[in-house]
C-alpha cells in the first residue's frame, strides 16, 4: 500500500444520479478549488462521491449536465460555489496578451464562418436558394429592422455577429470568401458596402446564391411522384 499511487487512481463522481470517472489528479491539479480542496492527500476518502444536483429555484427542476445557455450570474454563482477563481471574468483586469486577443479574435471569425455556412443550408433547406443578409457598422436606429434575418433559425445563428459581423467582412472578405466557396463551390458572392447620411449606419450587403433547385429531382424522392 505503501507504493500505491493516489494520483492514478480513479475517482468516482455521482451527480444526481450521472456518475463521470476521472482520475484524483485531474481534480487536485487546481488544488484552490472546491474539488482540488476534497482531494488533497489530507482530506482523501475512498469510495464513490455522492454530489447533489443543483436546484433550480426558479422552475423547480433539476440541471442535469447538458449542453445549455447560462447567464453570467449563473455562472459566477457556480463558479463561487466551486471556489473556482474568476480573475480572468473579471472586466477590470486587463493583463490579456496580445497574442491571447488574437486567438480570441481569431476564434470569433471562425465563429463567423461557420454561422455563414449553417444559415446557407437552413435557407436551402426552407426553399430559399439565396442568402441575403446585412450587417452595420454601428446598432441601428428604430427605423431599421433589428433582426438580421426573416427566418428565426438562421436570425438566431447571425445574432451574435450584428456588431462584429461588418468589421470582419470589411478587414477579411476575400479569406471569407474562398473558405465558404471551398465548401460550396457552385455559389456566387455579392458583397456590397452601402454607405448612409448620418445618423444612419453604413453596413455591408450579402447575398449568397446558390444553385436553382431542380424540382423534378425534388419529386422524386417525394411521395407526390406516386400519384403522377
Amino acid at each position: 500500500m505503501g507504493d500505491y499511487n493516489l494520483s492514478k487512481e480513479r475517482i468516482i463522481l455521482n451527480v444526481g444520479g450521472v456518475k463521470y470517472e476521472t482520475y484524483r489528479s485531474t481534480l487536485t491539479a487546481y488544488p484552490e478549488t472546491l474539488l482540488g480542496t476534497m482531494f488533497q492527500e489530507q482530506f482523501y476518502r475512498t469510495g464513490e462521491i455522492i454530489w447533489p444536483s443543483q436546484e433550480d429555484t426558479d422552475t423547480k427542476t433539476t440541471n442535469f449536465c447538458c449542453y445549455t445557455f447560462v447567464t453570467r450570474k449563473e455562472l459566477l454563482k457556480e463558479l463561487d460555489y466551486f471556489q473556482i477563481p474568476m480573475k480572468e471574468m473579471s472586466p477590470d483586469k486587463h493583463n490579456m496578451s496580445a497574442e491571447e486577443e488574437y486567438k480570441l479574435l481569431a476564434i470569433k471569425l471562425d465563429g463567423f464562418v461557420k454561422a455563414l455556412l449553417e444559415s446557407i443550408c437552413l435557407a436551402r433547406q426552407d426553399y430559399q436558394n439565396i442568402l441575403h443578409v446585412k450587417f452595420y457598422d454601428r446598432l441601428p436606429t428604430k427605423d431599421v429592422p433589428k433582426s438580421i434575418h426573416s427566418q428565426p433559425n438562421i436570425d438566431k445563428l447571425l445574432k451574435p455577429y450584428v456588431s462584429s459581423g461588418y468589421f470582419m467582412l470589411e478587414m477579411f472578405p476575400k479569406p471569407i470568401e474562398h473558405y465558404i466557396k471551398k465548401y460550396i463551390p457552385d455559389i456566387r458572392w455579392s458583397l456590397d458596402k452601402r454607405f448612409k447620411y448620418e445618423p444612419e449606419p453604413n453596413y455591408f450587403d450579402l447575398k449568397i446564391v446558390g444553385n436553382v433547385f431542380d424540382k423534378n429531382e425534388i419529386l422524386k424522392y417525394s411521395s407526390l411522384n406516386f400519384n403522377l
